[in-house]
């Protein structure tokens, strides 16, 4: 008797093929009992519908999953390696007194690994960490995919660079590198830790954040920073999307393949502002322009002082294929007459957000008309009740938005009247949906009422 298994997300059950004639002249001795567990030992061991099964099991049952049998444990730890990092460092505990004697690891689980500065007490001293940080990506497979650095210090740098060596070409496709680098006298990155890499035509992903703890010598530890990423950047032809979070604006000459770039200033502490901050923006976006479709534009926190403005049009480059720009801080972003039609032929969608309380109207005025935007996602920390000018400007400025995104943050200090003039004014737009959320607030009704003024289809979240 042939059994048919019919799937679902919801059950799996069992029928039969035969109809209620072939049933009744099948074989006295057949046991259909066990012919249905013989059925369902099938169902319960083929890989396409455990595979369907774990997919739904939480991260503990999963886990707990790879213990029952060896096909399960073939099936899980397939799922598992694709959802969770493994951790390396688990690797090397105390039961293991020679890091050479670590137990075998299912490649499959290897698919997207996490290597951080944290061991176990019994591992020793930083040399001997910086040596199993080397020693640990020898686990590399041919199924890593993804690896994720976490060093708290820059000293464990040069391991991870050494270890990344000798690996030569790998199928990497993404790299995410974090560190905080804070002022140690005693340790510079050598120069010979960044030296070529092998190539890697895989890596297409590469994120790298270095977070200043304190007042830095920018000419050293900007070498180091430049000398790092070219090294990275030298070793990826193939690069498409950078996530850079640092005090410096990285050299991207020989990115030609760069679709998106994310770039957040990280302003260290006790540090003024880089007197050509914005300069060295504009250089590094003119380095990608040819090829940049995505750009995001933020800052860690606001600064105290006057913000730079660049007031010439020779330097400022044109973005062809551009279609989508966020800039999370404007206040750190006034660029001169950069955002237009001009400047973005192709910009279709964009986000702007004042992250701290200033004046967005303000930082608006050395904008200039973009008439092609069509999404616009707007935040706010506080609304324009003092100079009530917000709602205009923005019309002002992307007059064709047909879909409109609109985040409220401390509605307290929201005056419901301001709110009410601001959505008389945004009614302008010839709106097909808008999207409001709201957040901490206690004027739901008169929220509403001011929402059901705009055009187009409507949510409200609170």
């Amino acid at each position: 008797m042939q059994n048919v298994a019919e799937f679902s997300d919801k059950n799996i059950k069992l029928r039969s093929t035969h109809s209620e004639d072939e049933r009744s002249t099948l074989s006295p001795d057949f046991d259909s009992d066990n012919a249905r567990v013989n059925s369902m030992s099938k169902v319960v061991t083929n890989p396409l519908i455990l595979k369907a099964i774990f997919a739904k099991l939480s991260l503990p049952d999963l886990k707990t999953s790879r213990l029952v049998c060896h096909d399960w444990n073939d099936v899980a730890s397939t799922v598992l390696g694709k959802r969770v990092y493994f951790q390396l460092n688990k690797l090397f505990s105390c039961e293991i007194s020679n890091s050479n004697e670590v137990p075998p690891v299912n490649d499959q689980l290897t698919r997207r690994l996490l290597i951080s500065d944290k061991f176990d007490r019994s591992v020793g001293s930083d040399k001997l960490n910086a040596d199993v940080i080397a020693k640990g990506l020898t686990h590399v497979s041919g199924l890593t995919h993804e690896i994720k650095f976490l060093a708290a210090e820059k000293e464990f740098i040069p391991a991870f660079l050494e270890g990344i060596s000798t690996l030569g070409s790998t199928n990497i496709q993404r790299i995410d590198i974090r560190s905080a680098w804070e002022p140690h006298i005693d340790f510079t990155i050598p120069a010979e830790a960044c030296l070529k890499l092998p190539p890697q035509p895989a890596l297409t992903s590469l994120r790298f954040h270095v977070k200043p703890i304190f007042r830095l010598d920018y000419t050293t530890v900007g070498l180091e920073f430049q000398s790092l990423t070219k090294t990275w950047l030298d070793s990826a032809p193939n690069l498409t999307t950078l996530d850079i979070a640092a005090f410096l604006c990285p050299n991207l000459e020989g990115c030609r393949n760069l679709k998106v770039l994310k770039f957040k200033f990280l302003m260290c502490y006790g540090h003024a502002r880089n007197p050509n901050y914005l300069g060295n923006v504009i250089k590094m976006l003119g380095q990608v322009k040819d090829s940049l479709i995505e750009l995001e534009l933020s800052q860690a926190k606001r600064q105290g002082g006057e913000v730079e403005e660049i007031q010439t049009f020779a330097k400022l480059p044109v973005l062809p294929k551009l279609t989508r720009l966020s800039i999370r801080a404007i206040n750190a972003y006034r660029i001169l007459g950069f955002f237009d039609d001009i400047h973005f032929p192709k910009l279709k969608t964009l986000w702007v957000q004042n992250k701290a309380r200033c004046s967005m109207s303000y930082d608006l005025e050395v904008w200039r008309r973009h008439s092609r935007v069509e999404f616009l996602a707007l935040t706010v920390d506080f609304w324009w009740g003092k100079e009530g000018k917000l709602p205009e400007k923005m019309i002002q400025l992307f007059p064709a938005v047909k879909e409109f995104d609109l985040t409220m943050k401390e509605m307290w200090s929201f005056p419901i009247s301001s709110v009410n003039r601001g959505m008389k004014s945004f009614k302008m737009w010839d709106l097909k949906r808008v999207k409001v959320l709201v957040k901490e607030s206690s004027e739901l009704i008169e929220v509403l009422r001011a929402v059901s003024l705009l055009k187009g289809i409507k949510s409200v979240h609170f």
